[in-house]
């Protein structure tokens, strides 16, 4: 019940209980009841089947009789008393008409008793009841006039908590809730009995009129809490109760709107905890919600929901939340509460774990919200995308990839929850469109083969089978586009392949089957599941005959890619023959088109695998037949060029060389452009030499020089160049081409020091003694200065060459003789002899018997002859025959010790070959001392027991 004025009501309701009070306080109930008087026993009256006026008329006859002053007032209070009980009866005669004056005398006769016993100790009473007396006739300032002086003088009086409450009555309406307040506090102090909740009640009033609604709000509770508990504890409210709870909650909402809302609830401490406060929650929501303050009504709801979030009635007011928003038009609102609705009092919730009674009413809201929300954020993501595409906003993409991702969560969780819903296929499907769209294929082509073969919709199923074949491929590109692992992308297509294999069982009549068993058998081959790719691919061709060019040359495609992994490369050629045949008749492709060159090559690497079998089987004649089949069978194959120099490199290598040269020269002839271009005149120069065209193979390395553009290659073709030539006899080709390279290349130095021998050589060959000797130096210099690059090959060449700087020095020696005046030819001549055994000692040193037993012999040689010629000097004319006989004596003297040398020397060497060496500088010094020394080296036996030393 709501009341517009509370404080009038609430004045009538306890007034007439506090007059009824005040009758039984003052013995004034009926006229029976005054038999029992000590007065009326006293004076022997007798007041049955006696009226008001006869009652009063008995007491004033009694007046007159007695002396007694204080029996005197007692009787004039009587007879006010009997003048108030006449006006009660009066004014309680439903029959009589309504008039004024039912208290006037009354009125008068306590009026007459206050003047005349102003002091009397009774007069507490006499006040009490002209203030209602005062009342009954509407003079409510005389009434507060009579209860102010009741309680200031008597405050001791039994019914003063009465008078109080009639008092803040008064004060009440006429607006002064200062004194309400002051008056009604003294009733809650004085009263405990049944005017205490309404005093408290009208205390709470009093306070709110005077703004101070927390202390209102106490009040207020107190009333309630009375009432309530007293209700949970088993009591039955009363009529007059029942409606005090509901005005209580609804005064209480109005304090509460005053200080803020539902917060304000916390500070009331007699209601917190209590198993009621939710109803002052509700009240006050229901309040807002009355008055079209929705986000206040809201906010009420989720004030409790905060505090209380475990309580029983917590998901009931989530859903009148939720109502208020609807009600109030905020859509994003309501949005955001039933995503917390659907995350507090989901199925695995703490809160439906508590409270299992709630289940079904939560599990309806539950079935609702999951699905507003994921078709609100399933349409906001496909509405982001499409601007996204449309504007290329970056943040838009995002937004739909956050939206598209909530759809999803909610649709599953209602697939989740609600696992046998008829619903189930269709949110089921939007699912899997929403990961679609949100690029999650995986995802979606799980959930559109669930729908396809698990829920098996009439509707949906083929639909949803054939977008999970669409989806499992898109995932399949996102897994090589992030370059995912590969068992993570076989795994997936094997998961594809079994998807698309199961389409085409279940929907054969489905007119996209064919096409889909195709691709299922190219999978099963990109799987290397190469068996199940070939009978995937069979069954294509014998159960369809009509088979469409298209699919039929897909299928031998898979056939011979098939066949090519498993080894088995003549089938794969012949499938990829026949293939071809098809693009080409059937499907009236050109032999110029991408796809027919894509075959072409497959044709090409099957035979090139052949090939490659045969050669490691060593039959290289049937792998050349092979490769240089691609020339007819691929021409323009990317292999064709690659198959041919194979071939070719296969001849070199059995010696095939007119056969490599004609296959190189078609080569180089029509494929100049070819990555492999720059080798073919590398094995064209190659193979002319190998095949003895020294003429051809010198050009084509001098070309190679010139023309290659691998400096390495340029490098060697000049070095091999200048030994062609010179092996043909252009010895000034060959000096130039040794020339350039012993001043260009550093490097290698093995190279470096053939050029510089080679050159020496040329030079004494074409008998430029300067150039010669240069060249030579060259050679020396380079071993010595050659550190860790020095060889056994280096070192003899420069052993060589210091055995040829001697043998120059030896030539100049022999080619002077001695002549007058001696000391100086002699001189002269001994000057070469000294130089030629420099060199000679220096090659020695290399210490390679070669030139060690040649310089050994040489030098003896330049010994033995010096020793000669100075035997056979001329003689000075002039001369007398003693002092010619002296002279002569002193040149033998001289040629003795040289004689001696080329002996010692020659032993030297002979010792040798006793060591166990021989060659043929070690059997010249044995000739040699034969001459020297016949006694001793001119015995056969002495030559048989030399050889027999050398093992």
């Amino acid at each position: 019940m709501r009341r517009q004025n509370p404080v009038n009501t609430g004045f009538k309701l306890v007034a007439l209980s506090v007059a009824i009070s005040l009758s039984a306080c003052s013995s004034q109930g009926t006229i029976a009841d005054l038999e029992g008087d000590t007065i009326e026993t006293e004076a022997g009256l007798d007041f049955n089947n006696l009226d008001h006026e006869q009652v009063r008329n008995e007491y004033q006859q009694l007046i007159d009789l007695v002396d007694d002053d204080y029996l005197k007032q007692q009787i004039e209070r009587r007879i006010a008393g009997v003048h108030m009980l006449e006006g009660d009866a009066n004014q309680a005669d439903v029959n009589a008409a309504p008039k004024q004056g039912y208290y006037r005398n009354a009125i008068a006769s306590y009026v007459d008793i206050l003047e005349k016993y102003p002091n009397s100790p009774d007069n507490a009473e006499v006040l009490y009841q002209l203030a209602k007396a005062y009342d009954m006739e509407g003079q409510t300032n005389n009434a507060r006039q009579m209860l102010e002086r009741l309680v200031e003088r008597h405050p001791y009086y039994p019914a003063i908590s009465e008078a109080y409450f009639r008092l803040g009555d008064i004060y009440f309406s006429r607006d002064l809730y200062s004194k309400a307040e002051k008056a009604y506090r003294q009733t809650t102090i004085q009263d405990s009995g049944k005017l205490t909740l309404n005093a408290h009640y009208m205390l709470a009033w009093s306070l709110y009129k005077l703004g101070n609604y927390n202390k209102s709000l106490d009040h207020f509770a107190f009333v309630l809490d009375s009432l309530l508990v007293a209700e949970i504890n088993g009591r039955a409210l009363t009529v007059t109760e029942k409606p005090l709870v509901k005005d209580a909650l609804h005064s209480m909402s109005l304090a509460l709107v005053n200080l803020g809302g539902a917060q304000a609830i916390a500070d009331i401490e007699l209601i917190e905890g209590k198993p009621y406060q939710w109803r002052l929650f509700s009240e006050l929501a229901e309040f807002y919600l009355e008055k079209s303050r929705y986000d206040d009504s809201a906010a009420t709801y989720r004030e409790f929901i905060k505090l209380y979030p475990m309580d029983v009635r917590t998901s009931e007011f989530h859903s009148q939340l939720i109502g208020a928003y609807v009600k109030g038009g905020f859509p994003k609102l309501v949005l955001k509460e039933k995503q917390d609705f659907v995350d507090l009092y989901a199925p695995d919730s703490k809160y439906l774990a508590k409270h299992g009674d709630q289940k079904q009413s939560v599990y309806s809201q539950l079935k609702t919200y999951y699905v507003e929300l994921a078709a609100h954020f399933h349409s906001q993501g496909q509405q982001a995308l499409k601007k996204s595409k449309s504007s290329k906003q970056e943040h838009l993409t995002e937004l739909a990839q956050a939206s598209l991702l909530q759809a999803t969560d909610y649709y599953g969780r209602y697939l989740q929850t609600f696992v046998n819903d008829k619903q189930v296929a269709q949110l089921r499907y939007k699912k899997a469109d929403a990961h679609f769209e949100n690029n999650q294929f995986d995802l979606a082509a799980k959930e559109y083969a669930t729908v396809a073969y698990v829920n098996k919709d009439k509707k949906l199923a083929n639909k949803s089978a054939y977008a999970s074949l669409i989806a499992y491929r898109k995932h399949s590109e996102v897994l090589e586009q992030t370059k995912a692992s590969a068992e993570k992308q076989e795994a997936w297509r094997q998961q594809s392949v079994d998807s698309m294999l199961q389409f085409a069982n279940v929907f054969h009549k489905d007119e996209r089957a064919i096409a889909v068993l195709t691709n299922a058998a190219q999978a099963l081959f990109a799987l290397k599941q190469f068996d199940r790719a070939i009978d995937v691919a069979n069954g294509l061709i014998k159960n369809h005959k009509q088979l469409n060019p298209s699919l039929k040359q897909t299928a031998y495609g898979i056939l011979a890619h098939s066949y090519f992994q498993k080894g088995e490369y003549q089938l794969a050629q012949n499938n990829y023959t026949t293939q071809r045949n098809i693009l080409q008749k059937d499907m009236k492709v050109a032999k110029t088109s991408a796809e027919y060159k894509d075959i072409s090559n497959q044709i090409a690497a099957s035979i090139y695998k052949k090939a490659e079998l045969h050669r490691q089987a060593k039959h290289n004649q049937l792998a050349i037949n092979e490769l240089l089949s691609v020339k007819k069978l691929a021409p323009s194959s990317k292999i064709r060029v690659i198959a041919q120099y194979d071939a070719v490199a296969l001849m070199l290598g059995e010696s095939q060389w007119k056969n490599a040269i004609k296959e190189l020269k078609q080569l180089q002839k029509q494929f100049a452009n070819h990555e492999l271009a720059a080798e073919f005149p590398r094995k064209l120069a190659f193979a002319y030499e190998k095949n003895q065209q020294w003429q051809k193979a010198a050009q084509a390395y001098t070309q190679l020089y010139k023309t290659d553009k691998d400096a390495v290659v340029r490098q060697d073709a000049l070095f091999i160049a200048a030994g062609l030539y010179e092996k043909i006899g252009k010895l000034e080709k060959a000096i130039e081409f040794y020339k350039d390279y012993a001043h260009e290349y550093e490097k290698p130095f093995s190279n470096r020091m053939e050029a510089r021998f080679h050159l020496a050589d040329l030079y004494e060959k074409t008998n430029d003694k300067t150039r010669h000797l240069y060249w030579l130096r060259r050679v020396i210099a380079g071993d010595a200065d050659g550190g860790a690059d020095r060889t056994e090959r280096s070192q003899w060449l420069g052993a060589w060459a210091n055995a040829k700087y001697g043998d120059y020095f030896a030539w100049e020696f022999n080619r002077r003789s001695l002549r007058l005046p001696i000391d100086k030819s002699m001189a002269k001549k001994n000057g070469y002899l000294q130089d030629a055994t420099i060199r000679y000692e220096q090659a020695a040193s290399y210490g390679i018997l070669e030139f060690v037993t040649l310089s050994n012999f040489k030098m003896a040689e330049l010994y033995e002859t010096f020793s000669l010629e100075l035997n056979k000097a001329p003689v000075p004319q002039g001369l007398s025959q003693q002092d010619t006989a002296m002279y002569l004596d002193i040149i033998a003297q001289q040629a003795q010790p040289f004689a001696q040398l080329a002996a010692t020397i020659h032993q030297n060497n002979i010792e040798l070959g006793w060591d166990g060496h021989y060659n043929d500088w070690i059997s010249k010094s044995y000739d040699a001392m034969k001459r020297l020394s016949p006694v001793r080296f001119g015995k056969e036996e002495e030559l048989a027991r030399y050889g027999d030393e050398i093992r």
